[in-house]
């Protein structure tokens, strides 16, 4: 979670990193993806990730983290680790990208987001589309 994604893409652009995707591609970013090498860092803002989850409300700069993994088999991760963490979000598909995904909180309230989501794909899919 950031203050600022922009300023935050700034820093990382800065530091060598390239800017893969940023949400909107037009004006203030709310959410943006930065890679160098096989290092590859999503940012969102606070008030987008307030709105997804609550829970982060009272939080500061820097005083959370969320991570967001990619897994093949989603139903066989979900299975093995539903009754063993809280959970924030069950499995269930997303509306906004069909993926399947699910999230947890982890013991230092960290949050975990499991999808089988391919951003990489789907993020050279609307290129193509794009172009056509």
């Amino acid at each position: 979670m950031v203050k600022d994604v922009d300023e935050t893409l700034a820093y990382y652009t800065n530091l060598g990193f390239k800017t893969i995707y940023k949400s909107p591609e037009a004006g203030p970013a709310y959410w943006a993806f930065v890679k160098k090498d096989q290092v590859e860092l999503f940012f969102q803002s606070k008030t987008s990730l307030v709105d997804e989850f609550p829970e982060l409300e009272n939080y500061e700069r820097g005083g959370a983290l969320t991570l967001w993994f990619r897994v093949d088999n989603i139903s066989q991760w979900y299975e093995e680790i539903k009754d063993k963490t809280e959970l924030i979000r069950p499995f269930g598909i997303t509306p906004y990208n069909g993926a399947q995904e699910f999230v947890i909180m982890d013991l230092n309230g960290f949050i975990l987001h499991f999808s089988d989501f391919d951003l990489l794909k789907e993020i050279n899919k609307r290129k193509t589309e794009s172009k056509e």
